[in-house]
This record gives C-alpha cells, structure tokens and sequence, in this order.
C-alpha cells in the first residue's frame, strides 16, 4: 500500500511541471495539502463518496482557501493535481 501511495505523489508532483511560472514552494505545500487531505479521507473511508472530479475539487478548493492560494493562480493546478492524486489512490485500494 506505501508504494502504491508514493506513487500517487510523485504522479501528483508530475503534474505541476507544466507550472513552472509558479514558485515551487507554493506547488509542494499545494501538493502535500492536497495529498494530506486525500489520504485522510482514503483513511475515513471518504474519499469515494462522490465522483473523482467532485472530490477532487473539494479537497483543491480547501486546500487553495487553507494556503490562501487563491491569487497565485493554483485553481485549475490544484483541481489537476487532486484529481491526478485521486484516481491513483483509487486504484490502489482496488
């Protein structure tokens, strides 16, 4: 399971290399709030209660309003990674 939850970071790291405008220690402190959440919900048994993209944006959106992220332009980047994050963790718990 720990490898398979190191996966989903670093897949969910990858995505952030189309950003590279961005200052990195925004998209790692993103990255990790994001992957943080995720695995808290995966823990509670919540994090497939709805649909990937739904989740995905409510664990993003949280995450940008937690980092105060909004100006820096991270909405579609943190939807991206939550979503990236997501489905990986979906697949391996299955």
């Amino acid at each position: 399971m720990k490898k398979y939850v190191i996966m989903a970071a670093v897949l969910g790291l990858a995505a952030c290399d189309t950003l590279s405008a961005l200052q990195s220690s925004d998209m790692g402190n993103l990255n990790s709030c994001i992957m943080t959440d995720a695995q808290t919900r995966l823990t509670n048994g919540t994090l497939f209660t709805s649909g990937v993209m739904a989740i995905a944006k409510d664990i993003s959106q949280g995450c940008i309003k937690k980092l105060a992220l909004q100006k820096a332009g991270l909405d579609e980047a943190a939807l991206n990674s939550a979503t990236t994050i997501i489905n990986s963790l979906r697949t391996a718990a299955n």
